[in-house]
């Protein structure tokens, strides 16, 4: 058990690394940092999704990420001028989050009826604050930026 958290541990803090080093590149636009957020959605939400398919609800297992990313996507073309092709890979990614939740939704409700419409909800409730917490990195990244300019004149 202790050799794979030290495998994990050898695996993650490189790839942070680097995925931090090149955040600094601004031909990227801020892309690493959004796969930082995302991929810490997957780890907040995989107990949650492991719980979901041991109790047998597998049509909801990945509505907490997808909601989570939902978030993340949104949070992070909020107020940029990005490129067509950074563009054009987040709306692929907010459309399918909204194709996954609407599908796992429709099943929970025509399965479940009522009280899979309530654990929809809740679940879909649970992405999405964890999504909005992790966005303000994103906030906090626009607020880091503009710590060198100054409105004071000479």
């Amino acid at each position: 058990m202790l050799r794979k958290r030290v495998n994990k541990i050898v695996i993650v803090v490189p790839l942070l690394v680097v995925l931090v080093a090149l955040d600094t590149v601004q031909v990227l636009e801020g892309l690493p940092l959004l796969v930082i957020g995302l991929v810490l959605a997957a780890l907040l939400t995989g107990r949650l999704r492991a719980w979901l398919h041991r109790t047998g609800r597998a049509n909801l297992a990945m509505l907490p990420f997808t909601a989570a990313a939902l978030a993340l996507l949104l949070a992070f073309c909020r107020g940029r001028n990005l490129s067509q092709l950074i563009l054009l890979g987040t709306t692929l990614g907010v459309v399918f989050s909204v194709l996954m939740a609407a599908l796992s939704g429709i099943g929970e409700a025509g399965k479940r009826g009522l009280k899979g419409v309530v654990e929809f909800v809740g679940l879909a409730g649970v992405g999405i604050a964890i999504g909005l917490a992790l966005s303000l990195v994103f906030l906090l990244e626009e607020v880091g930026s503009l710590g060198g300019t100054s409105l004071a004149g000479p």
